[in-house]
């Protein structure tokens, strides 16, 4: 077997994490999904495979450029290699070539499970942040980033924000139903600067009377020992930039603050924040001036942090985004036209 002669180890890998969990927890699968009998054949080939002596030397050589990706991604952002980066993909590529070549030369039978697997691979090809879940990540897999279709003669509303909004976003939609047409961006909206790109891409040309947005957690982590992505001021002026063109669209404003950060901003030597406090107040005064709505999400979860948070992470627990959607669609409600 030649080293380029390996394909799917990353999306066959993540198919087979997602059928061992659905098992794990006796769940039906998902329409379209690998059944625990073709995903037992699937393992079986691979396996097969990794025992032959050339399926160990392609292991052993994705394993050290994994290795060497991981090593690199302990690093703040502003100092890692984007060369290990590339030469991790090409590894990859390389493996799952290979892998796929071997199990199709092995056992024929699996190649329209290869295919089934790839198709619903898919689904989770975009690449979640560290600590992100499925609940809470832009992966197609989510509904929440899903489009959906308007009941006539309710407001629209539009929910902008990072993995935070992801998680709340069904929930809020579900507080609203029957009184707003709840949408979302269609991706993690990240920091600032990713809003100042991408922001009239995601307003279109529809009307919106509502929109919520945030962002914070993206802006305040620190790209190097001493710099953030964004410092509090450059925040400060891209929210000013980003309100302004809101504004244009002649919605309803609302500005939610950045949620809980653990353990003092420092979740570990290399994924700090900024003071979220700090920032969230000079980001509450600008929204003053300007006349914009606050949902002050730090303040409404702060309390429960510890119970509805994950260990070492700004995420949250399906409860932490029930706290949380009560709060936003509350403050949405509010807003709403009356009827």
């Amino acid at each position: 077997m030649k080293s380029r002669a390996l394909h799917t180890v990353v999306s066959f890998t993540l198919l087979c994490a997602l059928s061992a969990s659905l098992l794990a927890a006796d769940a039906p699968a998902a329409k379209g999904a690998l059944t625990p009998e073709e995903t037992k054949q699937i393992e079986a080939a691979k396996a097969a495979v990794l025992r032959m002596p050339d399926g160990k030397a392609a292991t052993a050589k994705f394993n050290a450029a994994r290795k060497a990706y991981q090593l690199d991604r302990a690093k703040f952002p502003a100092e890692r290699n984007k060369d290990v980066a590339v030469e991790f993909r090409k590894a990859t590529k390389e493996y799952e070539d290979a892998m796929r070549k071997a199990m199709l030369a092995q056992n024929p039978a699996v190649a329209p499970l290869l295919a089934k697997a790839d198709a619903q691979a898919k689904l989770g090809q975009r690449k979640s942040n560290e600590g992100e879940t499925v609940a809470d990540s832009d992966s197609l897999k989510n509904p929440a980033v899903r489009p959906i279709k308007d009941e006539p003669g309710l407001p629209r509303v539009l929910l902008i924000g990072d993995s935070i909004s992801i998680g709340y976003t069904l929930p809020v939609r579900e507080l609203l139903k029957g009184r707003a047409n709840v949408h979302r961006i269609p991706v993690n909206g990240g920091a600032t600067e990713v809003g100042l790109a991408q922001l009239k891409e995601w307003l279109g040309d529809g009307r919106w009377d509502v929109i919520h947005f945030n962002f914070g957690l993206h802006d305040a982590k620190f790209a190097s020992e001493t710099t953030q992505r964004a410092s509090r001021e450059q925040y400060v002026e891209n929210l000013g930039t980003l309100v302004t063109q809101m504004k244009a669209t002649g919605a309803k404003l609302i500005f939610a603050t950045t949620t809980p950060v653990p353990k003092d901003g420092i979740l570990s030597p290399t994924r700090k924040f900024d003071s979220i406090p700090a920032r969230n107040e000079a980001a509450v005064k600008l929204m003053r001036e300007r006349g914009v709505a606050i949902d002050d999400l730090y303040t409404a979860v702060l309390p429960v942090q510890e119970k509805v948070g994950r260990s070492n992470d700004v995420h949250y627990q399906p409860e932490g985004y029930e706290v949380l959607a009560k709060v936003v669609a509350a403050s949405i409600a509010a807003q709403l036209p009356k009827q």
